[in-house]
């Protein structure tokens, strides 16, 4: 492997040229790009606009993004493998023990594990706010749902498998995943501008994503189940900047521990990225994506298996190498402002030109 710093300093000029480009082709309206080690960042770029219509606003460097699915890695699994370390969840355990109305048949067999790894056998989505249904009826609606396949037998990336996550931290921890993961993640963590619904005084520092009832949305959650159960949810709804992501990502490098504060046991930070997934061909640590469908979109073809991270709906992932010690964190608001712009092409760009820098392939 070359050194950091200069294969960081010879990525800059193509990895901008291709940020703009995909700006400039209207893949997005902007991004910013994180790049860095478990010690430092060694770069940060913005390029675009966080805002299109109706006015424009400049993408910043500090712009606040709504990360949709990198909740589930961001936030929901660590609080659940947070629980776990304390031996106040068991992931083998049936999650009827934590929610005892997801229960009956079949139900009775899915375990935590499975809801983390994607292969309880439930459906992946279902339109909530379209179907008019709010809070806890959402979650007694994902506790009548009939299971797709038996536990364990097929990968089926699920929404409402980590919304029953979610709710797994609220009733064991007694507190909402919002204020669980401040507490226990993102304070000790130093992530001050990491949370779900940012207040008001956040909103014009926030990536714009799409319209909703003659709004354009700007600091309130795209997700529409998200927005259904009042913006705190365990699969989407959490809003962050870079550098927060960065420190979190650090931490995970370091295997638990960041400026002295140690948050999770180096077992279980390598338990996080270690394969779970009972399904032939598909490899999901604890939340984390490593080999799957989605994976390409996280970390192109060429970097190594050991690669583990997430994407998000509205345009954002972040992607963590073990192996080099490196992260990259990428942020866009491709959803803005009419959902109709795709990025494939981009991540899997930034994601090759990082892999041929670091392993000269």
């Amino acid at each position: 492997m070359h050194s950091l710093r200069r294969w960081t300093t010879r990525l800059q000029r193509p990895l901008k040229e291709t940020l703009q480009r995909a700006v400039a082709e209207g893949q997005t309206p902007g991004a910013v790009l994180c790049i860095g080690t478990a010690e430092k960042v060694l770069w940060l770029y913005a390029c675009g606009y966080r805002r299109e219509v109706p006015t424009k606003q400049l993408m910043r460097p500090d712009t606040i993004f709504d990360l949709a699915s990198l909740t589930k890695v961001v936030a929901t699994a660590p609080a659940i493998c947070w629980l776990w370390q304390q031996g106040q969840v068991d992931l083998h355990a049936p999650v009827r023990r934590y929610v005892p109305e997801f229960s009956g048949g079949h139900k009775n067999r899915v375990t935590v594990l499975h809801l983390l790894t994607h292969t309880s056998g439930l459906p992946a989505f279902k339109n909530y706010l379209q179907m008019g249904m709010r809070g806890d009826t959402i979650l007694a609606d994902i506790c009548r749902t009939r299971l797709q396949a038996l536990p364990g037998t097929q990968f089926c990336y699920s929404d409402l498998g980590f919304i029953l996550l979610g709710e797994i931290v609220r009733r064991v921890s007694g507190r909402d995943l919002n204020a669980f993961c401040r507490h226990h993640l993102f304070a000790p963590l130093g992530m001050r501008q990491t949370r779900f619904n940012p207040p008001k005084s956040w909103h014009a520092r926030c990536a714009a994503t799409t319209w909703r009832d003659g709004v354009m949305l700007q600091g309130v959650v795209h997700d529409p189940n998200a927005y259904a159960l009042g913006g705190v949810a365990g699969h989407a709804g959490l809003f962050s900047v870079a550098t927060d992501l960065a420190r979190y990502c650090q931490m995970l490098l370091r295997e638990g521990e960041l400026d002295g504060v140690r948050v999770f046991e180096p077992e279980v930070v390598r338990a996080m990225r270690t394969d779970h997934c009972p399904v032939n061909g598909v490899q999901r640590g604890l939340g984390f994506d490593i080999h799957s469908p989605y994976s390409p979109q996280m970390k192109g073809d060429k970097l190594p298996v050991s690669v583990f991270g997430h994407t998000g709906y509205t345009g954002t992932s972040l992607a963590v190498d073990p192996v080099a010690g490196i992260f990259f964190v990428l942020l866009t608001n491709r959803v803005h402002p009419d959902d109709t712009r795709n990025i494939a092409a981009l991540r899997k760009a930034v994601a090759n030109f990082i892999a041929e820098a670091v392993y000269g392939r």
